[in-house]
């Protein structure tokens, strides 16, 4: 593995990923863009405006200006999610995430849940978007969008929280319905709102339910019994999880990816909460409560729908890869347009990593790949610093920069 040849590949692949996509972009925009990636992609630690300019070799001021231009970056990601996903499986996921943040005049600071710390924290909040593949396993992050906090969502847009995720998925549902049109979420969406309205806007939605959920089998007609007068009966008996009536229910085994096997049992019920009949996979665990899955299509194949709602914590480990190593949390910034461009940017330089990885060092982590990229820049830093010619001046000039570099 030549370490100096690092850089240039990634700058190489990046620059071909970006050409394949329908996006316009001025030639100098987007070389800038690669640059920006490309550091972002080496950075040792917090990334920010201070070390993209160390690191970058531009001004932190050019890197502030141009985090103000609008860029399309679901069409971005949407494009290396089709060339690193192919076209198998495929469905949309999407998750909030909490993101640290001091201050009093960033935009939508307020408090929100965090899911690590198990309370609500002071802080931003993002709605990240991902395509998941059931097949391969893995997520690609299609984009981040800031949600405001509730103040503003209360005083300017007169809108719940509930109602702002709706609009957002509304929003985007044109582009995220050609790459796919089922729609995967957690159990806080399995709501009658949320679902009926993605659902009008043409997706099919998995989910999770809670198993103190009020289900009822679907009633069977009776041929045999007298005709009478009045609407036939629609609905039977509540389903009781304990004892589930095996001849409406049909069981079959779920080989996970590690190939464990379970035990599930589905079937066609309606649906109290959400006003629908969906199909529900019981997927019973050992000393405690069953695991609900459940589809809005009810001729998908159970096995698919346990397969999407678990592969969809592909994007939770996504969105820690990003605040791990691409700065999704360390943004140098209190304006609206800067801060959706970070968000933005780190998940895009999160997928250029991953597809780099996949194709040209697939023993490699992503620490370790960013240790590389590191080292490689390093390296070409003291070779075109030192010259042919050394002499005491330019040794202390590469212990200034080393020195720089470091801090």
């Amino acid at each position: 593995m030549n370490v100096l040849a690092i850089l240039k590949d990634f700058t190489r692949r990046c620059k071909s990923m970006f050409e394949n996509t329908t996006t316009t972009m001025s030639k100098r925009f987007l070389n800038w863009l690669i640059l920006t990636i490309r550091t972002v992609a080496l950075i040792p630690g917090k990334i920010n405006f201070t070390r993209l300019s160390r690191y970058g070799g531009r001004t932190a001021k050019t890197f502030s200006s141009n985090f103000k231009t609008p860029v399309d970056w679901l069409g971005i990601n949407e494009r290396l999610a089709r060339e690193s996903l192919g076209d198998g499986d495929i469905a949309i996921a999407i998750d909030p995430s909490f993101i640290s943040k001091a201050g009093k005049l960033t935009y939508g600071i307020g408090r929100f849940w965090s899911g690590v710390a198990q309370r609500v924290k002071r802080g931003l909040e993002i709605m990240a978007i991902g395509a998941i593949s059931l097949s391969k396993h893995s997520c690609v992050m299609l984009g981040a969008v800031q949600s405001p906090d509730f103040k503003t969502l209360e005083s300017e847009k007169d809108m719940s929280m509930l109602e702002w995720y709706i609009s957002l998925v509304r929003d985007k549902a044109k582009e995220l319905l050609t790459l796919s049109d089922i729609l995967v979420a957690d159990a806080f969406f399995t709501k009658y709102d949320f679902v009926s309205e993605v659902v009008a806007m043409g997706f099919r939605f998995v989910g999770r339910l809670r198993a103190d959920s009020y289900l009822r089998y679907l009633a069977a007609p009776d041929t045999s019994a007298p005709r009478k007068r009045g609407r036939k009966k629609k609905y039977g008996e509540k389903v009781d999880f304990s004892s589930l009536d095996m001849s409406v229910f049909s069981s079959f085994m779920y080989k996970d990816a590690k190939g464990n096997e379970s035990l599930c049992h589905t079937a066609v019920v309606h649906s109290r909460a959400l006003k629908r009949n969906i199909r529900i996979v019981v997927c019973p665990v050992e000393n405690g409560e069953p695991l609900l899955y459940f589809s809005t299509d009810v001729d998908m194949e159970p096995s698919r729908i346990i397969g999407f709602y678990r592969t969809r914590f592909q994007l939770e480990f996504g969105i820690r890869d990003a605040k791990q190593f691409t700065g999704l949390q360390s943004q140098q910034t209190r304006d609206k347009d800067r801060l959706d461009f970070a968000f933005n940017l780190s998940f895009t330089a999160l997928n250029v990593c991953k597809e780099v990885i996949r194709k040209d060092y697939p023993d490699l982590t992503i620490p370790q790949f960013k240790r590389l990229m590191f080292e490689s820049y390093l390296a070409s830093t003291i070779i075109s610093t030192y010259g042919k010619s050394p002499h005491l001046k330019i040794i202390q000039k590469i212990n200034h920069r080393l020195a720089l570099l470091a801090a």
